[in-house]
């Protein structure tokens, strides 16, 4: 193996219809948008932290640390190696969700010590007639893991695909 190349956080916030009053956004804005990294495998290319954070659980975090062996085992990405050591990255489509996109949606490309940061959020309707909505705050650098690595950091390039998902216009 080669080591850790690509260091992945994704924190997703959930709720429900019950959460989409004024006070219940203040609590949400108000949930940290990077967390430390646990100790994992040095051995795997990709790190991914996955962080939880839902309504039915108070917004208590639930954590999760996956290691992947190559780039292109990460499921939810598209990982590529490019010439000089860059990492091209883009975002392969949510099903069933509002915004609908069925296209890969490029984020960039990170050279070896760059950083980036992916804001985006859904609205699923699944098999009921329940939605639950969906923020992710995704950090993404191209460097060996350190625990507070995504704490206050300032990422070298950053998207917001955020969207309205009431029907009304987005207010940035």
């Amino acid at each position: 193996m080669i080591g850790v190349v690509l260091v992945i956080q994704r924190i997703r916030i959930v709720w429900t219809g019950r959460g989409r009053g004024a006070a219940e956004a203040t609590v949400r804005g108000r949930l940290p948008k990077a967390f430390p990294l646990p100790d994992g495998d040095s051995d795997a290319e990709v790190l991914v932290h996955e962080v939880w954070m839902r309504e039915a659980d108070g917004y208590v975090p639930s954590e999760e640390l996956r290691t992947y062996g190559r780039l292109s085992e990460v499921d939810w990405l598209g990982l590529k190696h490019e010439p000089g050591g860059a990492i091209r990255i883009e975002r392969y489509p949510v099903r069933a969700a509002y915004p609908v996109n069925r296209r890969r949606v490029p984020l960039g490309t990170l050279t070896p010590g760059q950083s980036a940061l992916y804001r985006a959020n859904f609205r699923f309707s699944g098999y009921s007639i329940t939605w639950t909505y969906h923020d992710w705050a995704v950090s993404i650098a191209h460097e060996a893991p350190r625990r507070t690595m995504f704490l206050g950091r300032r990422h070298d390039f950053e998207r917001d695909d955020r969207v309205s998902l009431y029907g009304k216009p987005a207010h940035r």
